[in-house]
């Protein structure tokens, strides 16, 4: 006990004769700093005068800048007017026919045969094919030809087959059971064929 005490003595006399040799030099000095005030701009007295106008109305009502100019009536091409009063500009008349229940690859053979031909001469190919494709393609011959004499006053006897085309409609997919668990797809698909007869008088 006596060892500790003399340790702990010896070690704050060591303290005292570092401070006095190393005095604390830290003080604390009030400096002050001078703020210069804010300088603004003189005011301008010519950005502060407002010039005013006098607007002089017109003889007439409104203003001459505030009339509008009339919309002048733009001639009209020549063209076929309908039965409604409508005019179209091209001699065509079509019919569509969708979501026949056929495939568009066999629908294709039979269409290849009327296209560029007169409505006449395709009715006739049409009933002599011994073809399952040639029944819905008959009946939109016959419709195409229908609107163009009665909606657009075209002459049968005047119609080619202009365009016809056939394309692939969606496909209705179903299974067959088969042995031993197995099951085979069936595919029913569809197609959408487009008949447009055209005057040739014109």
């Amino acid at each position: 006990m006596a060892l500790t005490l003399s340790h702990a003595m010896s070690r704050l006399s060591l303290f005292h004769q570092n401070s006095q040799i190393h005095p604390n030099t830290n003080t604390n000095t009030n400096t002050t700093t001078s703020i210069h005030p804010l300088r603004f701009p003189k005011p301008n007295n010519d950005l502060l005068t407002l010039k005013t106008t006098t607007f002089i109305p017109n003889n007439t009502h409104y203003a001459p800048l505030l009339t509008r100019p009339r919309a002048t009536a733009q001639p009209q091409s020549e063209g076929i007017v309908t039965k409604k009063g409508k005019q179209d500009s091209y001699a065509e008349a079509r019919a569509i026919g969708r979501y026949i229940p056929m495939s568009a690859n066999k629908a294709r053979r039979a269409i290849d045969q009327i296209r560029g031909r007169s409505y006449e001469e395709s009715l006739m190919i049409l009933e002599l094919m011994p073809y399952r494709a040639c029944d819905p393609i008959l009946k939109l011959v016959y419709s195409a030809a229908a609107n163009a004499s009665k909606n657009m006053g075209l002459n049968e006897a005047s119609l080619i087959v202009s365009k016809a085309e056939v394309n692939e409609g969606p496909t209705r997919k179903k299974a067959r059971p088969q042995a031993r668990g197995r099951v085979h797809p069936i595919r029913r698909r569809s197609c959408h064929i487009t008949v447009v007869l055209k005057d040739t008088s014109l």
